[in-house]
């Protein structure tokens, strides 16, 4: 198993002042919506993760689901997700809760196996606390928390990180470059981006054994493709080199040809945000 370093991105974290408007505009999803299906070549692909554990972010309470401000993602000034200018958390990316929850697919956008469709090249990333006052989003200086850009290349698919530290907070990208696993397999990886850096993690299944080895703070575990188990698996994370288990995903059933990312989050001492082991599906 070979580890790659995750890229860090041009990360800012400069207090801008934004301007209200009235009306939701610069939203491109159904016009890029129409075009890329049809012109895979010439897309490239991107999932966006949340891993950014404070509780309370310029003055606001981090979102959920279901309550709470979350993130609007833009890309060149453009809206990417479903943010609204009506609700605060509603579409937006939040730290959703761990598999097998309601809150589950909140922390990642798109939130199914599907990815947003992007034009290939340089693009301007932001993740904006989506701040709405009397019905009109009004985000105000601080509200922009990331700022990245990026090349993207067309055929390539990518996820974009949202993750600790917190000063300054870092995006991190990077290539979603697995192969289609034969019938009877799946695909997995794991990426640590734990804000308890000094830990190192193992990845265990019940099914197949250590899947990762010694991976430590913004490490990557790239793809394998184990057999699908006849029955569920149970996903451990534990500190590298002993027993001791962190977290685990229960009843993690796989399915032949799909591909999924582990990822572990969070930060001692952070309520409810605490080091755990997630994933999401990337085909």
């Amino acid at each position: 198993m070979r580890k790659t370093q995750i890229i860090l991105l041009l990360i800012l974290m400069i207090p801008v002042l934004f301007f209200s408007c009235k009306k939701e505009t610069n939203d491109k999803l159904d016009e890029i919506e129409k075009f890329y299906p049809n012109n895979p070549e010439s897309i490239a692909q991107v999932k966006f993760i949340h891993a950014y554990t404070p509780l309370t972010i310029n003055g606001l309470t981090a979102g959920t689901t279901t309550s709470g401000v979350g993130f609007r993602i833009t890309m060149d000034g453009n809206k990417v997700n479903g943010a609204t200018n009506t609700s605060t958390f509603t579409n937006t990316l939040v730290y959703g809760g761990q598999p097998g929850t309601t809150t589950y697919t909140g922390s990642f956008y798109p939130a199914t196996t599907a990815y947003s469709f992007l034009p290939p090249g340089p693009h301007n990333f932001k993740f904006i606390m989506n701040r709405i006052t009397a019905g009109t989003y009004a985000p105000i200086a601080g509200d922009e928390v990331f700022n990245s850009t990026v090349a993207l290349t067309a055929g390539k698919r990518y996820s974009i990180f949202i993750a600790d530290p917190y000063a300054p907070p870092s995006t991190y990208m990077i290539e979603d470059n697995f192969t289609e696993p034969a019938r009877g397999s799946y695909g997995v990886r794991f990426i640590n981006l734990c804000a308890d850096i000094p830990s190192r993690f193992d990845i265990v299944s019940s099914r197949h054994g250590k899947l990762f080895s010694n991976v430590g703070y913004k490490e990557v575990g790239d793809y394998i493709y184990p057999t699908v188990p006849s029955i569920s698996d149970t996903i451990f994370l534990k500190t590298a080199g002993t027993n001791t288990i962190i977290s685990q995903v229960n009843t993690f059933s796989a399915g032949t040809q799909r591909v999924y990312t582990l990822y572990a989050r969070g930060k001692t001492g952070v309520t409810g945000r605490t080091p755990a082991l997630t994933y999401y599906t990337n085909r």
